[in-house]
């Protein structure tokens, strides 16, 4: 049916086996080290899979001092990167699929923070109005710098076995600066006229030439125009004609393709666009380039459907489609429409939540998240789902996209499943979002879930008010409560009951027509902003409130310049830095906050749009029945689509699944001995690594009342301690991970394994562990050989660490500026918190907790030496010791050390219930050995 999309196609020397392209986009899965972590490995390969013909990863460092646009991002910036590319490049070949890597400097669309604190840099020091950095132009000797940088990444991505490249000079990074007169004002040979401004790119395509010779792949990502009118912009800019002429300059140059796209981050949502953009509104730009070139052209146009990216190559548009979000909502988008599996397409709907979770979450080194995908960049973590072989059945209630995304993958697991929903038809509360104007793709949400549903045998019961009786009716072995949530109507405020008052919901869904009439609305989030377009578009006259300064602080900076941009031409007044005191039936008391005065708003009709609290009125009568339960969605927590989603995958993907039991024994007296005291641990030598873990992994095993800490870094050290205050010399090595107690910061350590002579003195004695398995019997290797430092703790025939560190430089090159790393010489302070409890044995010689405690204590570190370096590490995890508990996303950097520990003072935090404090401290921690041979519990 699509022939043109399935057919081959050649870009230079390399033969296509389709013309569809996975266009490059952040997903943040990197290795801070610049390396694809196993993760990214299976986020492309699954896109392979899926029929992608050629997939461009995300941006690719090519300098490391000031060329970081991610935190999380991949590198070409030295030769240890060449091993790692060759793996990404092997599962994409695997599977038929092609690989060029988009080569990258931000220029100054990045942020300072990244580079250590230094100013960001560009050809002309003028900073962008949208990341506001402090912004230094480059001096030629640095241009002639980056310009080598690009074609020695080139030579070393050319080693690694991929089939190409592509220099990215569109959205306003650096290349796209240097072309663009409104970015360049330099009067050198890189600047002033049309050919000195291309000089950067042109010699970067010479000097990949000459190092990967002539069938080695070359392209150009191109913003062929700027829209800076747009933004009010009166000087000179990039437009089409400047965009065409570029293209033909750069095919002269010698380059294979042309990738078209258009923007930079000051009118960003021409880059990135959100919902109101239509599927091909990029078509007349794609078209005028490829009408003044002969070379491939690859184009992004917002497609989303199969029948648009036919189109677009049948009437010659390009010569190859290119699609991003679509590979994010879809990974098989591909293989589907081949196999004629269109009706199970999972179109995106370009809500952009994955633009706004990849800078949300990758700061914290986190994975972002589509809101139809629970699947992405989760996919090796997720792996296939297992089938349910004993006949379960399971009642959703609530038809929103968690009970729908529940319903579909407990039935792709053979779960009997029946969804009861009290509405005529399915989305929940997208059925609401999708009435505004130009929303109206949402639909395609509860579309692809009836066809599913169909396809997959899912029983639904539309009209249908779930209640206790009705569902035990069911009979079911579970129930998964979807039940969504309800509109917030804070009681406090006088009027709010008046029959003047609506809720956002009820004029969405037709219930409250306000048809003509002056409306304050009230709430500025995304919502509210939404609801106000519907209703200026009814004839209303709208007046928008909120406390908040500026409209949907929180919300997406693309979607709510969007819908305020439309806002302003419909002529909506807001009221910002304003509370709400009391409605009346001729309008609203308001306090202006800023100077505390009343301000009084005239209106017909005032509407609520303040979010939504859970609705959860089913889960008492249920759980009495002794029926298990999960809560799912807005019902568990009100938020957005993507955490809704991924709860109900979440939930379809465990229910009934087997579970991996943790250790359980009893404590006896004769377990329990021996008493911490404050130390001194003076000339310690070995090795640390900090990394960061998956956050839900941190949530599960910290217990109250500590907190996760924002970014989930986790410290290993393992090391000889030659002089304790308190025993002979040992080994020890140390496992925690960061976590929160109020204002506090401090370490929370979950294992600590010790050996040699010291090592049963200092299990009895040293600091207070508490809460941390402290276990003797382990075996240490620390090598030091020249610059590479090798360590190796093995316990019980399981070796739980293994580890290198090669001295020169973090594996994350800002490092040192971003984690504030020690130095030699240097002292610094930090803190660990762990728990007390007393035991006092019964008659039977059972021991009880009582008297528990949270202390923290005061450390003073002396650094004789700290050499960075680049670490590697394994850890597992065995039966008595679960080390592997908290997984490896990705390395930070290592270090190998001398220095003196001193602990000042153990403070008391809070006082805590040993009853309920210490069934998180023992599931999974301790075996009967470990009791004998921990000090204070």
């Amino acid at each position: 049916m699509y022939n043109r999309l399935f057919e081959e196609g050649k870009i230079g020397k390399v033969v296509l086996k389709n013309r569809l392209v996975m266009s490059p986009m952040g997903c943040g899965l990197a290795n801070l080290d610049g390396t694809p972590t196993e993760d990214m490995l299976a986020f492309y390969e699954a896109r392979a899979i899926g029929g992608a013909g050629l997939i461009i990863p995300e941006i690719t460092r090519i300098n490391d001092v000031h060329g970081a646009g991610l935190m999380r991002q991949l590198s070409v910036t030295k030769d240890r990167h060449i091993e790692p590319l060759a793996r990404l490049a092997q599962v994409v070949h695997r599977h038929g699929s092609r690989i060029f890597i988009q080569l990258h400097h931000p220029g100054r669309e990045t942020v300072s923070a990244l580079l250590g604190g230094q100013p960001v840099v560009a050809p002309s020091p003028i900073p962008c109005k949208v990341s506001k950095q402090e912004t230094r132009g480059l001096t030629t000797e640095e241009i002639e710098e980056i310009i080598k940088q690009f074609i020695d990444g080139a030579a070393r991505v050319q080693k690694a076995g991929c089939d190409g490249v592509e220099l990215h000079a569109a959205h306003g990074y650096l290349l796209h600066q240097f072309l663009s007169p409104y970015t360049n004002k330099r009067d050198d040979e890189y600047g002033g006229s049309f050919e000195n401004r291309l000089r950067i790119v042109t010699d970067i395509i010479a000097g990949i030439r000459k190092a990967c010779g002539p069938d080695f792949v070359v392209g150009v990502r191109l913003s062929v125009e700027e829209f800076l009118d747009k933004t009010g912009v009166t000087e000179e800019y990039l437009h089409i004609q400047d965009g065409i002429k570029i293209s033909m300059v750069l095919e002269q140059a010698g380059i294979d393709f042309i990738d078209v796209s258009c923007g930079l981050y000051e009118t960003g949502m021409t880059c990135v666009e959100p919902i109101s953009f239509p599927q091909g509104w990029r078509r007349d730009l794609l078209a005028a380039i490829k009408n003044h070139v002969t070379i491939p052209v690859i184009g992004v146009s917002v497609i989303r459907e199969p029948a648009v990216a036919e189109k677009f190559l049948e009437e010659g548009v390009v010569d190859f489609v290119s699609m991003g979000r679509s590979w994010i909502a879809d990974e098989e988008w591909g293989k589907k429409v081949l196999e004629g599996r269109e009706d199970q397409l999972r179109k995106c709907v370009s809500c952009l939540r994955c633009f706004e979770s990849l800078s949300e979450y990758n700061a914290a080194g986190l994975p972002p998240e589509c809101s139809l995908n629970p699947r992405y960049a989760r996919e090796r973590k997720y792996g296939d789902l297992v089938q349910d072989i004993k006949g379960h059945r399971a009642v959703v209630v609530g038809g929103g996209p968690a009970g729908m995304c529940a319903a579909q993958t407990l039935a792709q697991r053979g779960v009997e499943v029946i969804l009861l929903d009290r509405h005529s038809e399915l989305g929940g509360m997208v059925n609401l979002a999708k009435i505004p104007p130009r929303k109206e793709r949402l639909q395609w949400i509860a579309d692809y879930y009836n066809r599913e549903f169909s396809r997959l045998g899912v029983e639904v019961r539309l009209n249908t008010e779930a209640t206790a009786e009705t569902i035990l009716a069911c009979k079911p072995d579970a129930v998964i409560l979807a039940t969504g949530s309800s509109s917030i109507v804070p009681g406090r405020i006088p009027g709010i009951n008046g029959g003047n008052v609506f809720t956002a919901e009820s004029v969405l869904s037709g219930k409250a027509d306000l048809k003509g009439k002056r409306v304050t609305l009230i709430g500025a989030g995304l919502t509210g902003l939404e609801t106000a377009e519907y209703l200026c578009g009814r004839g209303n006259k709208v007046t928008i409130v909120d406390m908040a300064e500026k409209p949907a602080p929180n919300g997406n900076r693309t979607n709510v310049a969007d819908v305020c941009g439309r806002l302003e031409k419909a002529g909506a007044v807001y009221l910002l830095g304003h509370s709400l005191k009391e409605i009346t039936p001729e309008g609203v008391v308001l306090e202006k906050l800023e100077i505390q005065e009343e301000v009084f708003a005239a209106s017909d009709a005032v509407v609520l749009s303040l979010g939504f609290l859970p609705d959860q009125s089913l889960l008492q009568s249920l759980q009495a029945e002794g029926v298990p339960v999960k809560i799912i969605g807005s019902a568990l927590k009100d938020g957005t689509i993507a955490p809704a989603v991924r709860t109900g995958f979440e939930a379809g993907r465990e229910l009934f699944a087997e579970k991996e039991k943790t250790p359980s024994f009893l404590i006896t007296g004769e377990d329990m001995a021996n008493f911490g005291r404050i130390s001194l641990m003076d000339n310690q030598e070995g090795i640390y690594i900090s990394y960061l873990t998956d956050p839900e992994a941190v949530a599960r095993i910290l217990p109250p009342p500590l907190k996760p800490f924002s970014m989930p870094v986790v410290t290993l050290s393992v090391c000889r301690v030659k002089n304790p205050t308190f025993a002979d010399d040992y080994y020890e090595a140390i496992l925690g991970v960061y976590a929160t107690y109020g204002k506090s910061l401090g370490l929370y350590p979950l294992g600590l394994v010790l050996g040699g002579p010291g090592s049963e003195m200092a299990v009895q004695c040293g600091r207070d562990n508490g809460s941390i398995p402290k276990k003797s019997g382990a075996e240490f290797v620390i090598r030091k050989n020249g610059d590479m430092i090798t360590a190796g703790v093995t316990r019980r025939g399981t070796q739980l660490v293994e580890a290198t560190v090669r001295s020169g430089e973090y594996n994350n090159p800002m490092a040192a500026a971003l984690y504030q790393y020690p130095a030699a010489g240097k002292q610094t302070f930090g803190g660990g918190f762990y728990f007390h409890f007393d035991r006092i044995p019964d008659e039977k010689g059972t021991s009880h907790f009582t008297n528990g405690a949270l202390l923290m204590n005061q450390c003073e570190y002396n650094y004789q030496a700290w050499e960075p370096g680049f670490a590697t590490l394994n850890l597992t995890s065995s039966v008595d010791d679960p080390w592997g508990e908290l997984p490896i996303n990705t390395i930070i950097g290592g270090a190998y050390s001398k220095n003196s520990l001193l602990v000042h003072k153990l403070n008391l935090m809070e006082k805590l219930d040993a009853d309920e404090i210490v069934p998180y401290l023992l599931t999974g921690r301790y075996d009967r050995t470990a009791f004998m041979e921990t000090g204070r519990i």
